[in-house]
């Protein structure tokens, strides 16, 4: 049960820090969109913004 709140948190908090870099380094609605990706696709989505997020 404390394994699955710990991923639970985990997960929270890594979405909140997705959303806000991508806002800081992309805008608003772009930080909205890979918030959702991440939301959605979990660890999956969260590997996909740490390569894309360093693209320029």
């Amino acid at each position: 049960m404390t394994f699955i709140i710990l991923l639970w948190l985990a997960s929270i908090i890594g979405l909140f820090w997705v959303w806000s870099d991508a806002s800081e380094k992309r805008g608003g609605n772009i930080g909205c969109l890979w918030a959702l990706v991440v939301l959605i696709l979990g660890p999956i989505g969260f590997i996909a913004y740490l390569f894309v997020r360093n693209i320029d």
